[in-house]
């Protein structure tokens, strides 16, 4: 009951913000003014970040756009969701892959390398819990549900870094850059 309103109510907020760069502008004049150095520094990135994410907001056919394909991307998430659980003989039905994803976006937030142990104890809870699914088959689903919601990502982005020329050092040297440079710009 309280969810979709705070979802309204943080898109309508976010659609305001978006239109108005002139008032997150006073927000980072305000902060260099009142905050400690370092803390309008952060407050002054976290801004701007937010005006950069917000920027799709200002065409409401992008804003369509993007809830679409976001739409559509769930779905995908959910079917492959569905046909490992399948696969595995799990009576697990299409709308609960959707209860059981919900457990999942929870698993991935919890900071582990590659989402690994997260990941897999979201999906093993969620079909013991809700499905009465044993818990061998939970593990050995999760493991493979991982498997193909990740090995494809990372092998297609490593094709499209060879195509494109990208070579490991030069992204690890960039990055080393990246991180010099970020310390720098800090107060």
């Amino acid at each position: 009951r309280t969810a979709a309103p705070l979802g309204r109510a943080a898109l309508v907020g976010r659609y305001a913000l978006a239109g108005h760069e002139s008032w997150m502008q006073r927000l980072v004049v305000w902060a260099g003014r009142t905050l400690p150095a370092r803390v309008a520094w952060l407050f002054e990135t976290v801004i701007r970040r937010l005006a950069e994410g917000c920027a799709a907001l200002r065409r409401p056919s992008r804003l369509l756009a993007a809830l679409g394909w976001s739409l559509v991307l769930w779905l995908v998430i959910c079917l492959e969701t569905w046909a490992v659980g399948r696969a595995f003989q799990l009576d697990i039905s299409f709308p609960g892959s959707w209860l059981l994803m919900a457990m999942l976006v929870v698993g991935v937030a919890v900071p582990t390398p590659g989402g690994v142990g997260g990941f897999h104890e979201a999906f093993r809870l969620g079909a013991t819990a809700l499905f009465g699914i044993d818990n061998n088959a939970a593990v050995a689903a999760a493991l493979v549900l991982h498997a193909t919601s990740t090995v494809p990502t990372v092998v297609l982005g490593l094709a499209y870094a060879l195509r494109d020329g990208l070579d490991l050092r030069v992204i690890r040297s960039s990055t080393g850059h990246a991180a010099s440079d970020h310390r720098e710009e800090q107060p």
